[in-house]
């Protein structure tokens, strides 16, 4: 509990705090909409390795009790902001298409207790938003068939094998 309270202190000074940095590096933030379901105190911690990777941790705690039972076992919801850089095709088709695209998701589904530590996580849910891109009549000659800026909305699934410590 302790430790916590201490990652969500740090988490909320990084984002009081302001400074100015040669690059962006480093990110911290907080779902808004955990805090609104039920009081889930929540934050998150990221760095970028790459131009195209991050890694990314964060904690929840909810310290109301509505039931006994597994936390993470049964249906749950959820949702999430997230930008990409993308590329795709040239594999299934010949044309590829890359570009940025940034949007929200709303997800559903079920966690099925394996063992006291481990999970099988099943889910669905759609994720939309706006998306700039450029097509390419091939991954490789460079011609572009189509640019330009859309909407955008994808289904999206989930199946993993968690391990729960």
């Amino acid at each position: 509990m302790k430790a916590t309270r201490t990652l969500f202190a740090a988490a909320l000074l990084l984002l009081l705090h302001s400074a100015t940095a040669s690059a962006q590096r480093f990110g911290v933030g907080t779902n808004a909409l955990d805090w609104l379901a039920l009081g889930t105190i929540n934050a998150e911690a990221s760095i970028a390795v790459s131009q195209k990777v991050s890694v990314h941790v964060g904690g929840e705690l909810n310290p109301w009790t509505w039931r006994a039972g597994h936390v993470y076992s049964g249906w749950w919801v959820g949702a999430d902001a997230r930008y990409t850089l993308y590329n795709v095709g040239g594999i299934l088709k010949r044309s590829t298409e890359e570009g940025d695209a940034a949007g929200a998701g709303l997800y559903g589904g079920y966690s099925i207790m394996l063992s006291e530590w481990w999970n099988l996580d099943l889910g669905v849910g759609l994720w939309g938003g706006w998306k700039r891109y450029t097509r390419y009549a091939c991954p490789l000659c460079g011609v572009i068939t189509e640019q330009g800026e859309k909407g955008f909305i994808l289904p999206d699934a989930r199946v993993a094998v968690q391990f729960i410590f």
